[in-house]
């Protein structure tokens, strides 16, 4: 798809000579161009919903909210999280000490949304940085194996109880490594190419897809056009491209 969308993209472009795009800028545009259809995919999928619960939206082949999971469905992902010792960190590595207090696990580098953790095929519970702090401080309300319990800050998640990835005797991992199953990133698109006479020519083995729905190519294409008319500070690109995206949405929302 991406050299379909390429080709189109310099058709609009070149038709009237309004200017050059490098590979690298389509490159660029066509990475921006994708990730705001992929976020915008869970903005209209909650308003889908929400239509559906006031039953102003059909079922069927004419469920948005459906189609939309569908195109959502293809980026869920299960990976074993990363286990961080902070002392073997801050300090001496061979002063290591698993199941401290400040131990924390790392999200992965293509993380997007979280849908669950999972250690030993239990599903922890999810809580704010004020409630995991007065958990873990009450003697009556200690996280267990039967309920564990994590926050998330940054790009770290602290779950507890920690025993129940250390024994003191089996590192983290070993046999029951803690699961994240969660909606990752879609891959950046780049339009390979190989220089034939000192031009890019489209090469297949150097090229990396859209991985958004096809339905979504002219969408990809106004907005890659849009991006392209603001880099060359053609006015006349953007307007065009602003109005075929509000006919488009119009067309979407009757």
């Amino acid at each position: 798809m991406i050299n379909s969308v390429r080709n189109t993209v310099f058709f609009l472009l070149n038709k009237d000579n309004r200017g050059y795009i490098s590979p690298l800028e389509f490159n660029s545009f066509a990475k921006l161009a994708q990730l705001e259809i992929f976020e915008g995919y869970f903005s209209e999928f909650a308003r889908q919903n929400q239509l559906q619960n006031l039953r102003k939206r059909s079922l069927g082949f004419g469920d948005m909210a459906e189609q939309l999971k569908n195109k959502i469905r293809i980026f869920m992902t299960s990976t074993t999280l990363t286990y961080t010792d902070v002392d073997a960190t801050n300090s001496d590595p061979a002063e290591t000490n698993p199941g401290g207090v400040e131990d924390y696990f790392n999200f992965p580098s293509n993380y997007y949304k979280l849908i669950n953790l999972s250690y030993n095929g239990r599903l922890f519970q999810e809580v704010d940085k004020i409630s995991f702090d007065m958990i873990m401080a009450s003697n009556l309300s200690q996280p267990s194996v039967r309920f564990p319990i994590f926050y998330r800050e940054d790009s770290n998640i602290y779950a507890r109880p920690l025993s129940i990835f250390y024994t003191g005797t089996t590192p983290q991992g070993t046999e029951l490594p803690l699961i994240m199953n969660y909606i990752r990133k879609p891959l950046d698109p780049v339009w390979g190419y190989s220089t034939v006479g000192g031009d890019p020519v489209y090469n297949a083995n150097l090229t990396t897809n859209f991985e958004i729905s096809e339905e979504d190519e002219v969408d990809l294409v106004v907005r890659i056009c849009k991006h392209a008319g603001l880099a060359i500070r053609e006015a006349e690109v953007v307007n065009a491209m602003d109005a075929e995206k509000k006919a488009n949405l119009e067309i979407d929302n009757t």
